[in-house]
Order: structure tokens, then sequence, then C-alpha cells
């Protein structure tokens, strides 16, 4: 389910759907499917629990560049949503817990827990996400 086909928005059933198509047994999730839920701008920087640091600037960098030699990935949201409308509904900010599981071809396993805080802009065809940043401390070494 995404934001742009339902009104009102439930954003716990919004936040499932990205989880799961975030989710991936094929080491690439379903990006087609979350290129929908991305605004196209390419000044909309996307931080992720993962390097690089700096983020992502757009979907489309983001796409191409993320997890070299994924082979599973699992995202889970792990306790409750909340959303808060903003400037008379035209922002949403939701936030919530979630478990990431990945593996790697070179045989690494790396387990996550996290908080996303993502900010959701009102667009003519529906909302969607302007600004998507983790919380998440991990063992850079």
């Amino acid at each position: 389910m995404t934001p742009n086909q339902i009104f009102p928005i439930e954003w716990t059933a919004v936040a499932d759907a990205f989880c799961q198509a975030w989710s991936s047994n094929r080491g690439s999730p379903d990006y087609d499917y979350l290129a929908n839920l991305y605004a196209p701008d390419n000044d909309v920087i996307i931080y992720d629990t993962l390097p690089p640091l700096e983020g992502f600037l757009g979907f489309t960098q983001l796409r191409g560049e993320i997890y070299p030699g994924l082979e599973r990935i699992a995202v889970e949201r792990t306790g409750d949503v909340v959303a808060r409308e903003m400037a008379g509904g035209h922002v949403v900010v939701t936030c919530y817990p979630f478990r990431l599981e990945y593996a790697f071809a070179d045989g690494r396993k790396m387990s996550i827990d996290a908080r996303i805080s993502e900010v959701w802009e009102r667009k003519s065809d529906g909302y969607r996400i302007v600004h998507e940043h983790p919380s998440t401390v991990y063992d850079m070494g």
C-alpha cells in the first residue's frame, strides 16, 4: 500500500509495505515499488544505516549504488508508527523502530536495530518521501 493509493492515509500500513518492499531474498529490494515512494527531486538526500554516511542524492543514486554484493535483506517494523501532520497536512513526519538483517556474497551478515524518520510531502499525485534518516549505532571497524 502506498500513500498515493489511499486517503486518509493509514501510515502503519504504509510503513509495513515500505519494509516489505525493502526485504528480499534475491539481493535486490523491490526498487520499482520504492521509487514510487520517493520524491523525484534531485536535492532529496536519503541517509541509510550503512555507508556512505553522507547519504545518497535522490533515489536513482541510491538504487544504483546501495549494498554491493547483497544477497539478502530483511526489514521489519518492531514498534508503533508515529505520524505527525504539519503545514495543514502538506507535510507528514513518520517514525518507527525497525530491525534490518543483511547477508552479503562474501559471507558477512549483519543485524541492526534502528529507528527511521521520514518526511513526506504532499505532491499533486500523493505523498512522497523528501527526507529519510535512520538513527542507529554500529561498529564501522
